[in-house]
């Protein structure tokens, strides 16, 4: 009985924490990269974005083929970004001149790319340097958790902001 009852506990820790090390790769293949984990597990509520959050690319001066990805608005604890190219899989984030540590997800199709948090820090902010070589053809599109009752989705990517 004492066992069953430190499953339960258990069990019950982990749905309270989510993902805190990053969202799982299936994410990455729901077309808003909706947390269904997340949302089926902890009745978490889903909310379009609205203005709240922004996501913007921007060229690196000097750096041909370097492009900061940058995600702001109020705080969240959790995000995925994905890009997404003109064929197959032709870009990647690279953590070096970026803000922020993160996972790699394995996307299912050879056209996405997308990465998620590394811990459950509350942030306000990630810019993430992606390494293109598809002459600038990648959209990004970012889903953010701002706590464990909530999540965002349809945050598009802007350039030049």
């Amino acid at each position: 009985m004492l066992i069953v009852g430190l499953v339960v506990v258990l069990v019950a820790a982990w749905g309270v924490m989510g993902h805190p090390t990053g969202a799982p790769s299936s994410v990455c293949d729901h077309p808003f990269m909706e947390p269904i984990c997340h949302r089926d597990n902890l009745s978490a509520i889903g909310f379009n974005n609205t203005g709240q959050y922004s996501l913007c690319s921007d060229a690196v001066e000097g750096s041909p083929g370097r492009v900061m990805v940058t995600l702001t608005g109020a705080s969240f604890k959790g995000f995925v970004i994905r890009a997404t190219t003109d064929g197959e899989n032709l870009g990647e984030f690279n953590e070096e001149g970026s803000n922020v540590s993160f996972n790699d997800l394995t996307c299912s199709r050879q056209e996405d790319v997308a990465v998620t948090h590394v811990n459950a820090n509350s942030k306000s902010s990630v810019s993430l340097v992606w390494e293109e070589s598809n002459g600038g053809k990648s959209t990004f599109q970012a889903t953010v958790v701002p706590s464990i009752e909530t999540y965002v989705i349809n945050i598009y990517g802007r350039s030049n902001c």
